[in-house]
C-alpha cells in the first residue's frame, strides 16, 4: 500500500479539494481509503452525510478502524472522517493536542492495518499545522504532496513547509525513511497572469518539483454544494473548464502511480 499525505502550512489553498480529488482519481483503478486528519472534517462533510465513529475515537481505542471506515458513493473510495466543528463536537483537535507527542507511532500502526484489508492507496488529507500529530501522518509516509496557490504568500508557506520537514528528517533520520516532497500542486492556476508563469517557471528550476497546474474553476465549488467529488459532478455536465481540470487531476494520479 502506498501511503500520501496532502499538505502545507497555509489554508484556503484547496487541499481538501486536491485530496479528494486525487482519492475519487484513483479509485477508478484502486481501494483507496482517504483520511480525513483535519479537524475541519470538510472532505468528511463532502463525502458522507452520516458517521457513528471518526478518526479520533480509533486514535483513541474507542473502536476499531473497521468500524469508523465508510463506503462513499464513489466506487472502491473510502472515508475515515472526522466529525467537523460545524457537526457534533470532535474529538480530532483534542487528541491532537493531548496525545499526539506521545504516540509517534499511531499512524505507522493504522496504515498497517489498512495495508491488511486490502488497500492499495491511503491519502491523507491533514491540517495546515505543523506538529507532532502532523509529524505522525509524515513518519508513515511514502510521500507528500504540496498544494499551493499562485502568489507569493503561498510560495512563502511552501518554503516554511520544506524547512520544517527538512528539521522534521534530521530528527528522525536514524529512525525513519523520510517520505519525499517532490510533488507540487499550484491550485487555481490562470495561465494569463504572468507572475503565475513566474512562480511556475521558478518552482519547476530551482527546486526541481514535480509541478500539476489545476486551473481556476469554480465548478470545485459547485461540487462540494452537491457533495459531489469533482469527477461525479463532471460525469453530468459539460462546459469550458471541464476537460483541463480534469486532465489535471488525471496528471497527478499517474504522477502518483508512476514514483
Amino acid at each position: 500500500m502506498k501511503t500520501i499525505a496532502v499538505s502545507i502550512e497555509k489554508g484556503g489553498n484547496g487541499k481538501t479539494t486536491i485530496s479528494m480529488s486525487l482519492a475519487a482519481e484513483l479509485a477508478k483503478k484502486y481501494k483507496v481509503i482517504l483520511v480525513d486528519a483535519d479537524p475541519q472534517g470538510n472532505s468528511s462533510s463532502t463525502l458522507i452525510s452520516t458517521l457513528q465513529y471518526e478518526l479520533a475515537d480509533v486514535l483513541t481505542g474507542k473502536c476499531y478502524p473497521k468500524e469508523a471506515i465508510l463506503q462513499t458513493s464513489v466506487e472502491n473510495l473510502f472515508i475515515l472522517p472526522t466529525a467537523g466543528l460545524t457537526d457534533v463536537e470532535s474529538g480530532l483537535r483534542d487528541y491532537r493536542d493531548r496525545n499526539a507527542a506521545r504516540e509517534p507511532n499511531v499512524f505507522e500502526e493504522l496504515c498497517e492495518e489498512f495495508k491488511n484489508m486490502g488497500f492499495d492507496y491511503c491519502i491523507f488529507d491533514t491540517s495546515p499545522a505543523f506538529a507532532a500529530f502532523e509529524e505522525n501522518i509524515y513518519q508513515a509516509t511514502d510521500e507528500i504532496i504540496a498544494v499551493i496557490k499562485p502568489d507569493q504568500y503561498s510560495q512563502d508557506g511552501l518554503e516554511t513547509f520544506k524547512n520544517n520537514l527538512n528539521s522534521f528528517y534530521r530528527r528522525k533520520m536514524k529512525k525513519q525513511i523520510k517520505p519525499v516532497l517532490n510533488t507540487v500542486v499550484m491550485n487555481d492556476v490562470n495561465r494569463s497572469h504572468k507572475m503565475t508563469n513566474d512562480l511556475l517557471k521558478l518552482l519547476g528550476t530551482q527546486n526541481a518539483y514535480k509541478i500539476v497546474t489545476v486551473p481556476t474553476d469554480q465548478n470545485f465549488r459547485k461540487a462540494q454544494m452537491e457533495k459531489k467529488t469533482i469527477q461525479q459532478f463532471y460525469s453530468q455536465k459539460t462546459n469550458r473548464e471541464k476537460k483541463a481540470t480534469l486532465d489535471a487531476i488525471s496528471e497527478l494520479a499517474k504522477i502518483v502511480e508512476a514514483e
